[in-house]
């Protein structure tokens, strides 16, 4: 990773770094861990952390967090000493969102993809961290480089096998 650059972490980071039976934790937790004291310039959005809070209190999560529970987790994340950095968005980035999902013809829940994207465009991010690499491959032509830790592969053939379950 370019320590130089600001880097976009997206929420299967924090979600594994917070999760003990997640598969990606270890690993997760160590590169968050990271970026909470300033070893790497890191930052995230609203609503990336919305759906942190989202898989923390999901009934299947392991552990569940109780709304409590997860409030707390989320905010130790971002609060100080931590060093990692919320995006601020706005009607600018509102705008983009809507012409990204209008370019890349995204519908449903991608529209949150949208969201994010447009929250680091307006912000002069360009380079994205997460476990979810193809589901960030569409904004790579608005100049987005997207990477993932080596956890990504794994999180790609867990998500495969999960829609061959439900397929």
């Amino acid at each position: 990773m370019n320590d130089n650059k600001p880097i976009l972490f997206d929420a299967g980071l924090f979600i594994g770094a917070l999760l003990q039976g997640d598969l990606r934790h270890q690993e997760a937790r160590s590169i968050v861990e990271t970026a909470r004291q300033g070893k790497l310039f890191a930052c995230t959005t609203t609503g990336i952390l919305s759906e942190v809070y989202a898989a923390l209190t999901w009934v299947n999560a392991q552990p569940p967090h109780s709304p409590a529970e997860a409030a707390n987790a989320v905010r130790l994340l971002v609060e100080p000493p931590s060093a990692i950095e919320i995006l601020p968005d706005g009607f600018e980035t509102s705008l983009k969102m809507l012409e990204l999902a209008e370019k890349y013809k995204l519908t449903a829940r991608r529209v949150h993809d949208a969201r994010h994207a447009a929250t680091a465009l307006t912000n002069g991010i360009k380079l994205i961290y997460t476990y979810d690499v193809s589901d960030w491959e569409v904004f790579g032509p608005e100049g987005l480089t997207i990477i993932g830790p080596p956890g990504a592969l794994v999180s790609k053939q867990l998500k495969r096998k999960k829609s061959t379950e439900l397929g």
